[in-house]
């Protein structure tokens, strides 16, 4: 092992330059600089694939950095390499005042508050502000004209909070979690309480999950439809290749094969079409256009029950050519809310 050192050398070029007396970017040796804090040791042809450069750009790269005073250390030998000197830490984060506003203008406390994070989270974000000097801090002044709301409209299902704090105590100490889950179609009867294994928080337009593994097999399941949650004091393995971040990825892309399909046929005219367009849980599959600016329609009604409310809603601007059975529930319901008015 070796060091490294600052010192004069005749007939060389200055440590900001490169060939032919260009200037060397800056940024590119304080990547080498971060890359060798955060992953420890690294060899020169590693540098160079993470820098898209050359082996010998890099090799002079890390003397002009030596001559600079940074302790870069050279381990010789097969496993040899570059690393820093040990305890040496860099106060640069190498962020440039756009990258910074980007940071800032996404900063949202709303999942962290209710991890109880929040405070911890808002003061990280103040001294980040306070490290940049003041010109860099006017020219971020646009960061007060644009707001990002990523809250829901509705506020979120009572009691999330408390089952939250109990599924992450379990999460954190790796500890199995027991408690009774209500899904949507479910009466009022109380549900059987099951015992999982936490993997993973996660949040989604404010509203918390919970990844478990659940005899074997890896769920997904709401928090707020938890009831009595409760840490038990059973260790389990927590599997090391599990990934959430890649879990939770497939699972977004399965989850719309899942879904409930109800499709009908449905004639209409143009603009009652962009309603049915608009409405969250309707997916039209296909449109055809008829006389007198009409379309026919085949859509994707989810389920029979919201047909029936979604499609009354909608009155005498859309009829229903198929199926038999929703054109005579309609019907019924029609005649319903009719005599009601007839009374």
């Amino acid at each position: 092992m070796s060091y490294i050192k600052k010192g004069k050398y005749k007939k060389r070029p200055h440590p900001t330059s490169g060939e032919g007396g260009r200037p060397m970017r800056g940024d590119r040796m304080l990547k080498i600089v971060l890359l060798l804090q955060s992953r420890g040791r690294l060899s020169t042809r590693q540098l160079a694939g993470e820098l898209e450069v050359t082996p010998r750009t890099v090799s002079r790269d890390l003397e002009a950095l030596g001559q600079s005073g940074i302790p870069i250390v050279a381990h010789r030998g097969r496993f040899g390499g570059w690393s820093l000197l040990d305890g040496y830490r860099s106060t640069l984060t190498g962020m440039t005042p756009n990258e910074t506003s980007a940071l800032l203008l996404r900063a949202s406390s709303g999942p962290l508050q209710d991890l109880g994070l929040g405070g911890h989270y808002e003061a990280a974000l103040h001294k980040l502000r306070a490290a940049y000097p003041e010109p860099e801090r006017q020219g971020h002044a646009f960061l007060r004209r644009l707001l990002i709301d990523e809250a829901a409209w509705h506020d979120r299902a009572p009691g999330v909070p408390e089952a939250l704090e109990v599924c992450q105590d379990a999460l954190w100490a790796e500890r199995r979690l027991r408690f009774g889950y209500v899904k949507e179609q479910e009466g009022a009867a109380a549900p059987a309480p099951r015992t999982v294994e936490p993997l993973g928080l996660a949040v989604k337009r404010g509203v918390w999950y919970v990844v478990a593994r659940d005899r074997g097999v890896i769920k997904t399941f709401r928090v707020s439809r938890m009831l009595n949650a409760e840490r038990l004091d059973e260790p389990f393995d927590y599997p090391a290749d599990f990934d959430l971040a890649g879990y939770w990825q497939a699972s977004l892309e399965a989850f719309p094969a899942k879904l409930p399909r109800y499709e009908a046929e449905l004639s209409m005219q143009a603009q009652t079409l962009e309603i049915v367009r608009a409405e969250r849980y309707v997916r039209v599959l296909r449109e055809e256009a008829l006389e007198n600016g009409a379309c026919a329609v085949r859509a994707d009604l989810a389920t029979p029950e919201f047909a029936l409310r979604f499609l009354l809603g909608l009155g005498s601007a859309v009829k229903i050519d198929g199926p038999q059975a929703l054109k005579e529930a309609v019907a019924r319901e029609a005649e319903r809310v009719a005599g009601m008015y007839r009374e």
